[in-house]
């Protein structure tokens, strides 16, 4: 019986030594397997980088109106830019901000570097101070947003004096006065005939930031007109 007993030691302590014998043979180097029996790669294979996200760019950052008058369309312009390295699909966008509009028709494609200008209107409807934005989309996802700001201005009464010197022909009947919007005309009649008598005439009708040209001529009795005068220009301040 002891020796049965010391038998089974030893078979026991044999039996360890294959299992680390086996254990250090699958450690070994170019005889390495994987856990389901197939070989490991080797060298083991770089993960591929995953493509550059989609990135634009504005310039400006930023549009900034300043103080506009009421009713007054006024126009900036943003160059957009893509600045990643994949193409970009600009299916959307969108305006925030009462007064704001954009001269854009969407969808716009635009490759890596190449840009397109963005027209953006403010044209203030009522007075005070405007914050918004321009947001362009790409399938529902924001690429970019502009900020803009705008002023609106109420307009102020102006108004505009216009003299001359008096007309040494013998059969003057009065003298008309004209305005314009260009310089050298075309101009418009906004006087009646005036009477000899009359050498100043009040314009009541300019708007705000406006630049208007002046001329005055003279009428006979029979109707006749003549040449008009030196034109006058002014400007009228905003608001």
């Amino acid at each position: 019986m002891r020796n049965k007993t010391n038998y089974a030691v030893h078979v026991g302590i044999f039996l360890a030594l294959l299992i680390f014998m086996v254990s250090a043979m699958g450690c070994g180097g170019g005889g390495s397997q994987s856990a389901a029996g197939s070989p490991a790669p080797s060298p083991t294979p770089s993960p591929t980088p995953a493509p550059s996200s989609a990135s634009l760019s504005a310039t400006p950052s930023s549009l900034g109106f300043g103080s506009e008058v009421l009713n007054t369309p006024t126009t900036q312009t943003v160059k957009i830019t893509n600045t990643g390295t994949v193409a970009v699909a600009i299916t959307q966008d969108t305006i925030v901000g009462s007064g704001f509009s954009v001269g854009i028709t969407t969808p716009i494609n635009l490759n890596p570097a190449q840009s397109v200008n963005v027209p953006v209107v403010f044209n203030p409807a009522t007075a005070g101070t405007v914050n918004g934005s321009l947001v362009l989309m790409s399938n529902g996802a924001t690429l970019l947003s502009v900020p803009l700001a705008g002023t609106g201005l109420a307009p102020l009464a102006h108004s505009v004096d216009i003299a001359w010197d008096p007309s040494t022909s013998a059969t003057l009947q009065g003298y008309n006065v004209y305005r314009g919007t260009v310089s050298g005309g075309p101009y418009s009649k906004i006087s009646p005939t005036l009477t000899t008598s009359t050498l100043l005439f009040t314009d009541t009708t300019p708007l705000s930031g406006k630049q208007y040209f002046y001329v005055v001529t003279a009428v006979d009795t029979s109707g006749a007109e003549s040449a008009a005068s030196t034109q006058v220009a002014v400007t009228i301040p905003v608001p």
